[in-house]
């Protein structure tokens, strides 16, 4: 396993990081149960995997909780990261908002500390930026939960470059967590320059398009769960079909090199500039050997020209 340094932290973490949205389970995903989940994180760390992602709107707490549970006795060797600024009324997508203000952050991370069974999380990232609490207000509390040693260190989530340079005028970010994928550049054009600036480690979500990237869909699939309602991603329409014509030609050139759709669309992610570690999510323990295979190799240059060309950012 390759490990990289975040950012301007001392932290290394896996290229290949366990994102645990999927095992939180309803109203994003199904999973096969927490026994199966919390074998697939015990299989993670013992094939190197340090670097966990979590959020408490994962599950509504769910994740956390299996996060904190199958890594209690390894806590030590592991880096946790967790985030805060998602709410809910009711365990259901239409009740979660956006809120960032110093109130909300000083009663999530202990609730966080708690799910997760620990005394201090590694990485505490903004999940959202609200649009409404000023980014000042939200780097100080922060930055204050920090000073009581309850995090280590800071970073954000969906944020754009001019919201980042907003939260450095009042502390410190170690990372940037952005949705990147093949089918997903945008971040490239100003994000990234931005990022390697500022020494910001980015930490890519979705490197597989929400599982578009692994070639198990076609263009006749329709989705009945959160990707048919325009939350992240395009998983209907034109755009849709497009993605899947060029996904078609990806399986193509993985079968040739021996691999599959995915582990050429995640290896892809891992060598993009800029980026520390690439979160992919998992439902049982075999798919976390399987998304191990997305590291420790490069394809050849005529290969790595042709993904290129098939996913070149248009306009």
């Amino acid at each position: 396993m390759e490990y990289r340094k975040l950012g301007s932290s001392d932290l290394k973490v896996s290229v290949i990081g366990f994102g645990a949205w999927g095992i939180g389970g309803a109203p994003f995903w199904s999973t096969e149960g927490d026994t199966m989940s919390v074998k697939s994180i015990k299989k993670a760390f013992d094939l190197g995997i340090n670097f966990f992602d979590t959020a408490p709107v994962y599950g509504f707490g769910r994740s956390e909780r299996l996060i904190g549970r199958a890594l209690k006795p390894v806590r030590d060797q592991v880096i946790l990261a967790t985030k805060c600024g998602l709410r809910w009324q009711k365990e259901t997508l239409s009740s979660i908002s956006k809120v960032a203000t110093r109130e909300s952050i000083m009663e999530e991370i202990d609730q966080s500390l708690k799910r997760l069974d620990t005394d201090v999380i590694d990485l505490y990232q903004v999940h959202w930026p609200d649009g409404k609490t000023a980014h000042e207000e939200t780097m100080e509390a922060l930055l204050n939960i920090r000073e009581q040693g309850k995090i280590r260190y800071i970073g954000v989530s969906n944020y754009s470059v001019q919201e980042m340079q907003d939260c450095l005028k009042t502390g410190p970010l170690v990372s940037l967590q952005p949705e990147y994928s093949l089918l997903q550049r945008a971040i490239e054009k100003e994000t990234v320059p931005f990022c390697l600036i500022h020494d910001i480690g980015v930490i890519a979500y979705s490197p597989l398009a929400s599982g578009v990237l692994t070639g198990k869909y076609d263009r006749d699939t329709k989705f009945k769960d959160w990707r048919s309602k325009g939350i992240i991603g395009q998983f209907t329409g034109e755009a849709y079909q497009r993605n899947i014509e060029k996904v078609e030609r990806l399986k193509k050139i993985a079968e040739a090199a021996g691999k599959t759709c995915g582990q050429m669309a995640v290896n892809w992610v891992v060598r993009q500039p800029g980026v520390a570690s690439a979160l992919v999510g998992v439902k049982n323990d075999r798919q976390v050997e399987e998304n191990l295979k997305s590291a420790g190799w490069q394809p050849d240059a005529p290969v790595q020209d042709e993904i290129d060309r098939i996913f070149a950012v248009e306009g």
